[in-house]
């Protein structure tokens, strides 16, 4: 988490009113901003990393006019197109691949102004750009240089410039060498063989990001007219910091042009500071907050944290970053409504009891240990050779992981019946018969589920001898099935990993559910298993 420090009086002017001390002490900290110290004209808050709008003073002091319900008008920040470009070349796409630009028109920097504008560049720096590495801002004086703009890597010894707070050129590896932000902030470009530069039309260094800008484009207390550059390795960062930069310098009374940016064809313009919208459900509202609310009320306390509502639909400022779900939302009405109003509720009491889904597993569980079968438990995840290939299937409809760490889970298993074959192959110096059963979860895609897949609980037996019978396993499978108090069908059908003779579906509530069979020879060859087997598969859920 970060402070900011402001002066109060600074404050005050943004904010449009004077503060007193319960606003200071109590309302502002309301925000989920805890005030950290007061020393003469100076205030210090602390801001939590989820609102990184907050770290510049401006929009600190904005939260703060919805808050306290001072703004009655939305912030709507309108934007005209400056005509500047900026060409992005490839050589920055493994070195620094992303950039986001913007022009600022007719700002006027009093001291409090600029110390404000330096301490978010800084913070954003910290937090949310991650010491520099995720997200480096640079702000310039646009009339030193000429645009067009050029965002390229070059190689360090072949461009020299002045960086800021020196009075000699140096090439980019002396100034990571000799130039204390460069020392400071080296480590990010350790490795690289080339390195990000931005300069104008006639070779002009604006910035050497994420290091250390030029001197010939440094801010002073007379410029009026902005460049700004944002860099980084993550595009939405990026955006986000030139848009809280932006919505700043407006409030201080900047005018945002925008800047068109040039990547090999395709052009588009920073910043885009329009409202995304995210439905909302009065009722899942409702629900969370526990408290009766209309939606009229609702409307009013999101005004007060800076959203528009209309016909359901939220509307989230462009310098809100952190709105990812509708929940962040019912924590801001939280906010707006207070949490001080929320009147306690004593919890009704009530003795713990075992799900149904738990009881259910614990009787199969329990049923199959009665007719001597021993329990085992494998990895959900497998692979295609044990799931596909060795039972003799071709992959089909299954979930498959993500930059797996080694080649045997690579894929999450469907069904259990491999599983067991594996433990089978695992365990041939173990004594004979080997009666195993696990009771476990196959996940299967499913195109409704909120994740795309689903779990499902499983129940594999098998048994493996010298001399081993399909009957063997069906009197324990009717055994089961008594015990649950279910009643079953079995219909023959064909399978590539079974027997075809000895192969029967597993129905039941009208369904099919399983299979019990015999495996296939050729599938025990591959899991190098020597004794015949029989096993059967049931699917609960």
């Amino acid at each position: 988490m970060a402070v900011i420090e402001m002066a109060k009086n600074d404050l005050e002017t943004l904010v449009g009113k004077k503060l007193s001390d319960v606003d200071i002490k109590e309302r502002i900290p309301m925000i989920g901003a805890p005030l950290e110290g007061i020393t003469n004209n100076t205030l210090q808050y602390e801001v939590f990393p989820n609102r990184p709008d907050m770290l510049s003073v401006e929009g600190f002091a904005r939260a703060i006019k919805d808050f306290l319900d001072l703004e009655k008008k939305s912030h709507i920040y309108k934007t005209s197109d400056s005509g500047v470009t900026l060409f992005i070349d490839n050589s920055v796409k493994k070195v620094r691949p992303y950039i986001a630009c913007a022009v600022i028109k007719n700002i006027t920097f009093t001291g409090d102004a600029i110390k404000s504008l330096m301490q978010t560049q800084e913070k954003i720096h910290q937090t949310l750009g991650r010491k520099r590495k995720k997200v480096a801002i640079g702000i310039h004086n646009i009339e030193a240089v000429e645009q067009p703009f050029y965002y390229k890597a070059v190689e360090p010894e072949k461009i020299r410039f002045i960086p800021l707070d020196m009075k000699r050129k140096l090439n980019l590896k002396e100034i990571l060498r000799e130039h204390p932000k460069g020392i400071k902030y080296a480590n990010i470009l350790e490795g690289k063989t080339t390195y990000p530069i931005i300069i104008d039309k006639n070779e002009n260094v604006l910035s050497f990001p994420p290091i250390i800008n030029g001197e010939l484009t440094r801010v002073r207390n007379d410029t009026h007219n902005l460049f700004i550059d944002v860099t980084g390795t993550d595009e939405k960062a990026v955006n986000t910091a030139l848009n809280i930069i932006v919505t700043s310098l407006a409030d201080r009374g900047g005018k945002i042009e925008t800047v068109t940016l040039v990547d090999n064809e395709k052009k588009k313009k920073t910043p885009v500071l329009e409202y995304k919208k995210i439905k909302l459900d009065i009722s899942y509202a409702k629900k969370l907050l526990g408290i009766p609310i209309d939606e009229k009320r609702i409307k009013t306390l999101l005004q007060r944290m800076g959203y528009l509502y209309e016909n359901g639909q939220v509307k989230i400022p462009p310098y809100r970053a952190d709105i990812m779900h509708q929940m962040d939302i019912v924590e801001d009405i939280a906010i707006a409504y207070g949490y001080e109003n929320f009147k306690p509720k004593k919890p009704v009491n009530e003795s713990g009891k075992e799900l149904k889904e738990q009881q259910r597993k614990e009787k199969i569980r329990n049923s199959m240990i009665e007719l001597g079968f021993q329990e085992v438990v494998n990895l959900v995840l497998t692979n295609e050779d044990n799931e596909f290939k060795k039972m003799g299937l071709k992959p089909k409809d299954y979930v498959k992981t993500k930059n797996p760490l080694t080649t045997e889970c690579t894929i999450c298993r469907k069904k259990l019946i491999p599983s067991l074959l594996n433990v089978f192959s695992q365990n041939k110096h173990r004594r004979y018969p080997q009666k195993i059963f696990e009771l476990g979860y196959g996940v299967y895609l499913d195109k409704n589920s909120e994740t795309g897949t689903r779990d499902k609980l499983v129940l594999a037996a098998a048994i493996s001898d010298d001399v081993i019978n399909y009957g063997d396993l069906l009197l324990v499978l009717e055994n089961l099935m008594k015990k649950l108090d279910i009643d079953y069908k079995l219909e023959k059908t064909d399978h590539p990993s079974f027997l075809k003779e000895r192969c029967n579906k597993i129905i039941f509530q009208g369904k099919e559910k399983g299979i019990i069979a015999v495996i296939n020879p050729d599938v025990l060859k591959k899991f190098s298993i020597e004794k015949p087997v029989v096993a059967f598969e049931i699917l609960w859920s």
